[in-house]
């Protein structure tokens, strides 16, 4: 009975809101727009989300597609380049860059290097890699070397000249000077790189 009554106070609250002339001409759609709009917000929002979210990645695709046709060009352009060069100049780079590790090549290079003056080859120090059977398309590998040489000071500057103004293609990682106990020498002590095609 308490809950009737509670009901009741409630519906007298809303029944003159509902009878009202406002109410009964516009209420229908005035629901009607309010299931629309929630239906917009439930329905429709996650499928327009995923619409931008596609339209987005499409762009990011074409963005890179873009940079792989320009690679392309670039390639075929270097490739071009390279054929058009005279013989001379590819035997230059073919030897720069060997197809085989060709180590005799690369430790006749480096005591050459240092026959510069008043120095002498304590070391040279090839460490391990490995030769891989030959493929199709070759790939850039490397020998890496450790390389000492007993100078004095203007001929340390001759020695790295000449490893600089090697036929072969090498890279200098890191070079040291230090004074040899006896006499007034330095050993110039350089780690670095040879490259080869495998």
């Amino acid at each position: 009975m308490a809950e009737n009554k509670r009901y009741s106070r409630y519906f007298t609250y809303i029944q003159p809101v509902i009878r009202a002339p406002f109410v009964r001409t516009y209420g229908s759609l005035i629901l009607t727009i309010v299931s629309l709009i929630v239906f917009i917000v439930f329905a429709i929002k996650p499928t327009i989300e995923t619409i931008l979210i596609l339209q987005k990645q499409l762009s990011n695709q074409h963005q890179i597609l873009d940079k792989l046709n320009q690679k392309s060009k670039n390639l075929s352009l270097g490739r071009k380049n390279y054929l058009d060069l005279d013989q001379n100049t590819k035997d230059k780079i073919n030897g720069s860059v060997p197809a085989s590790p060709a180590i005799g090549e690369l430790t006749k290079n480096l005591e050459n290097a240092a026959k510069s003056g008043d120095a002498s080859l304590s070391a040279i120090q090839f460490q391990s890699f490995t030769i891989n059977q030959p493929q199709k398309t070759k790939t850039l590998a490397e020998i890496p070397f450790t390389y000492n040489v007993e100078v004095s000071y203007s001929t340390a500057l001759s020695v790295l000249s000449n490893l600089k103004k090697l036929d072969r293609l090498i890279s200098i990682d890191q070079f040291s000077l230090n004074k040899l106990e006896s006499g007034g020498r330095l050993l110039l002590s350089i780690s670095g790189e040879a490259y080869y095609l495998k």
